[in-house]
């Protein structure tokens, strides 16, 4: 009975702290819960075993993706239609399961580190060492395989613009770090007090959990306090330096403005890639686009991925048309559409982007290097075992060159729908020499409203963190402008619309530009560290080496021990003969 409860409870706090990641990310976007998210998860493993911890981190991540990510079922019943149990399991191995695995990993790591009986160095270590854990973790599951990078937990706080700018440092690891060290801080702190109302009720016999109570020394500053005050050290400081970085924005510029008008069309797919609708779908988009610049004359006009789903190469009439087209704008276009490229093996197939000077002539290219799993490519052994649906083409090659378009106003790079998801194409397209991004999507595959906030949400962090600026266009979502300090504006989520605004070019290169995820190694370094100090602690406890520290116990320098090493060296000969 009692493991009957122990487990529900278990299940309870991992449902709750699941929730809570969940309630933080878009749509619902309350952020501050992000900063509790993970306390629930630290409660339930401190007390576990690696494989228990695991377990228990496996299961915490497969009900957050559940809760943010439930569109992902949706998604794949549009693209693969299998019967409904098949569509569900595989749903929760290809993305709940593969995220889940990683925090597994993190959390039985973590469990190694919250354990009791440290000194000082080793307490302080781990307590760094938990969220240091967390943000590889992260880190690992965005890059490794096809890696799946969405909704990180520090993308929950796009909209606290003091909080991200630390991005252009650390990346948005830095902002995962400092939720999850809050939350780590926010579990210690209640397992403390916990422990406090047990003893005063005589309710908890003396254990080596109890160290911060029994030795005189460590109540003067208990363990747990020195986690807080190594959480609020750095929360100031990563404010402090957000406001700093803020008020640097109101500077004035340097050069002169790129005028873009984005325009979204919203073309149902289904009608998208269909010979019979090319030239409707073309004027819809060359008419939407008249009505809606007026006489703003931009310097650049924006359609979306896929915004014409024909092969500009084989279809001369429709290509003719585009030229007449911008050279009326007079007016650069950059538009989403599929290419085709013969080779000896056959024919390949792009996703890409093409940039037309006014007067129609192609000026450049560039294919979509990060292609989607599945919905773009087929991974491994799957496309035999995948239904072909012809509305969907899924045959796609990844691109092999970072392309930076140049117009007389300044270089820019486009990010492709889910390339603005990974940190490390935008890093390498500004050192590649662009001055602002250009991102294209094609949010109908996501399945509602809840993706494509989550999708936008990440676009954010791409321009703090290269401090460039950014303007997105979507076929259906969210379409505007981002400046390099995560300040959006001229949002438009409408069906059809056209939204202009000014991008200032940006030659500067941030710290997270030039040396890219230098944090994450560090964290990867100070993790492994703090493991090797708890594993010599509890070595150090379980075989006696240490009996000259006997005579020093009471000593001042001893003050912020975890527990004292004769009582704990006491308790590990008591387990090992049990």
């Amino acid at each position: 009975m009692v493991c009957n409860n122990r487990v529900f409870k278990d299940c309870l706090l991992l449902l709750l702290g699941a929730s809570l990641y969940t309630l933080a990310a878009p749509p619902y976007e309350w952020a501050s819960a992000a900063w509790v998210a993970l306390a629930p998860l630290f409660l339930v493993i401190r007390e576990k075993t690696p494989r228990g911890a695991f377990l228990a981190g496996l299961v915490y991540g497969v009900l957050f993706c559940a809760g943010i990510a439930y569109w992902v079922y949706l998604a794949v019943a549009a693209y693969f239609p299998f019967p409904f149990p098949l569509d569900l399991v595989f749903t929760l191995l290809s993305y709940s399961f593969f995220v889940g695995s990683y925090t597994g990993l993190a959390a039985a790591f973590s469990c190694v580190l919250m354990r009791g009986g440290r000194p000082l160095l080793s307490y302080l270590f781990g307590s760094l060492g938990v969220p240091a854990l967390w943000v590889v973790g992260e880190f690992a599951r965005s890059s490794l395989f096809s890696g799946f990078s969405w909704e990180l937990l520090g993308y929950t706080q796009y909209r606290y613009l003091p909080l991200i700018q630390i991005a252009d440092l650390t990346g948005v690891y830095g902002v995962s770090f400092l939720l999850a060290l809050s939350g780590y801080v926010v579990a210690e702190m209640w397992h403390y007090q916990q422990i406090k109302r047990q003893k005063a009720k005589g309710k908890r016999q003396k254990s080596k959990e109890d160290r911060e109570l029994e030795t005189p020394q460590s109540a003067m500053v208990p363990l747990p306090w020195l986690a807080l005050g190594l959480f609020t050290t750095s929360l100031v400081v990563t404010l402090s330096y957000g406001t700093f970085r803020l008020s640097e924005s109101a500077s004035p510029p340097t050069t002169p403005p790129v005028r873009l008008a984005l325009v979204q069309g919203q073309v149902p797919p289904a009608q998208r890639w269909k010979r019979v609708h090319y030239a409707n779908t073309l004027f819809r988009y060359a008419t939407l686009t008249r009505r809606g610049i007026g006489h703003a004359h931009p310097d650049l006009i924006v359609w979306p991925e896929f915004a014409v789903g024909f092969y500009l190469d084989r279809e001369p009439p429709l290509r003719g048309q585009l030229g007449q087209f911008t050279k009326a704008m007079n007016a650069a276009l950059l538009l989403g559409a599929p290419r085709v490229e013969h080779s000896e093996t056959g024919e390949r197939y792009y996703n890409s982007a093409y940039l037309l000077a006014p007067g129609g002539t192609l000026l450049d290219v560039y294919d979509k290097v990060r292609l989607l799993p599945f919905a773009e490519y087929r991974p491994l052994a799957l496309p035999s075992l995948v239904p072909h649906n012809a509305e969907h083409p899924s045959d796609f090659t990844a691109g092999s060159r970072s392309t930076v378009f140049s117009l007389p106003q300044g270089n820019f790079g486009v990010l492709i729908c889910y390339e603005a998801t990974y940190p490390y194409l935008a890093r390498r397209l500004v050192r590649n020499g662009a001055q602002f991004f250009v991102n294209l999507s094609n949010d109908t595959w996501l399945a509602g409203e809840a993706a494509a906030a989550q999708h936008f949400s990440m676009t954010v962090f791409r321009a703090v963190e290269n401090r460039r600026a950014l303007a997105r266009v979507a076929t259906a979502g969210i379409t505007g402008f981002v400046d390099p300090f995560g300040r959006v504006s001229q949002l438009s989520d409408a069906t059809e619309n056209v939204v202009i605004g000014d991008i200032l070019p940006r030659h500067q290169l941030s710290v997270y530009t030039r040396y890219g995820d230098w944090f994450v190694v560090s964290c990867g370094a100070w993790a492994l560290m703090a493991l090797c100090l708890a594993h010599r602690a509890r070595q150090r406890t379980s075989t006696g080496v240490d009996n000259a520290q006997d005579a020093q116990s009471d000593s001042p320098s001893l003050f912020f021990v975890a527990g004292h090493p004769r009582q704990e060296r006491q308790e590990a000969v008591t387990e090992k003969a049990r």
